[in-house]
Parts: structure tokens; sequence; C-alpha cells
């Protein structure tokens, strides 16, 4: 999607402002109003481009999304197994700390994290339709479900402990978690 510089200067401005009001208030106490004071914006121009504040924290050009979702490549990077990421998105995870840092201990981690869980549940569908399987042991939803909520689990956990340990060690230690359940030889699903 092209913006214009206009555009981009905007969200820039509407992200920024939004990011500046976490840091000092709680997401649930920051009203729409108070974004467009700190950004010196019109009412309009936000509605123009974000529907409502959790848009502008996880909607499709919003904070998290527009700074998390972007993958970091890595050279060599490569996915040991289809349904769990690959090493790239610890690192990006890790490229984004400050923005983890200030939602961690508020409601928007918890709006972030869900609508996060919402993707990861996506794409790890999107692999597992592309997987074949002849014997069903595990239904498919439940392996969607466990798998997200292991990696937003592990996120929060790598977030809390001040995100010291590197992406390889997180993704060493998923895959330590993980693998015994879609590593398996014996592993199906529906």
């Amino acid at each position: 999607m092209n913006e214009d510089r206009r555009t981009r200067r905007t969200r820039q401005l509407l992200r920024s402002a939004f990011l500046g009001l976490l840091k000092e208030k709680r997401y649930e106490d920051i009203s729409v109003q108070d974004i467009i004071e700190r950004a010196d914006v019109a009412r309009s121009t936000f509605y123009a481009h974000y529907v409502d504040k959790e848009d502008l924290l996880v909607g499709r050009l919003g904070v998290f999304s527009r700074e998390v979702r972007g993958q970091v490549q890595l050279p060599h990077a490569e996915k040991r197994c289809p349904l769990i990421p690959p090493t790239c998105f610890w690192y990006n995870i890790l490229a984004h700390q400050n923005i983890f840092e200030i939602i961690a201990k508020d409601s928007a981690m918890d709006v972030t994290m869900k609508d996060l869980r919402n993707k990861l549940c996506a794409n790890i569908q999107a692999e597992m339709q592309q997987q074949q399987s002849e014997q069903a042991a595990v239904p498919a939803s439940l392996l969607v479900d466990y798998l997200a909520d292991s990696i937003i689990t592990l996120i929060k956990w790598w977030v809390k402990q001040g995100m010291t340990y590197s992406p390889e060690q997180v993704d060493e230690m998923f895959h330590r978690m993980a693998m015994p359940v879609v590593g398996s030889k014996s592993f199906s699903y529906y």
C-alpha cells in the first residue's frame, strides 16, 4: 500500500501520541480526545485513519500491528517445523521491546496479545491446511489453540524477564516445549 507523505506523517503523529500517553496513563483511561490533543490533529482526522483507540493499538495500521507485524529478515532463517514460528519471529518481537515495555503492565497488553493470538491461530491453521494427515490423533482446533496460547505465554514470560534471553534462546525453548507435541512420529490431526 502506497501512502502519501502527509498520510504517513499523520499516522505517525497519532501512533507517537498514543505511545506517549500509554507511558503516562492506563490504556482504559486514554480517550480519543486525549490522543487527538496530544497529536494536535482534528477529531475527523483521527477517524479518517482509525475506527477507535483499539484500532490505533492493534488495527492493520495501528501501533502494534504496524511496528511488530513486519518481519525481521535473517540470513539463512529456517523453519524447523511449519507449525512453529521461525527464529526471525522472535527477533521481530525483540526489535520492538520498547512497545512491549510500554504496554506490559496495562490492559493494552491483553488487547494486543488477544489480537496477536488471533493472527497466530489463523497462520497456524493455514499451515495445517497445507499439511496432509491420514490418522486423526489430535483435533486440529486443539492444536491451533495449544500452539497459539503457548507462543503468547512465552512472549509474556519473555517480556516479564526483561527480554534478557536472546531470540535464539527463546526459539530453542519453544522448540523444546512444542516439538514433543508437533514433532512426534505419531502426530496427526483432524
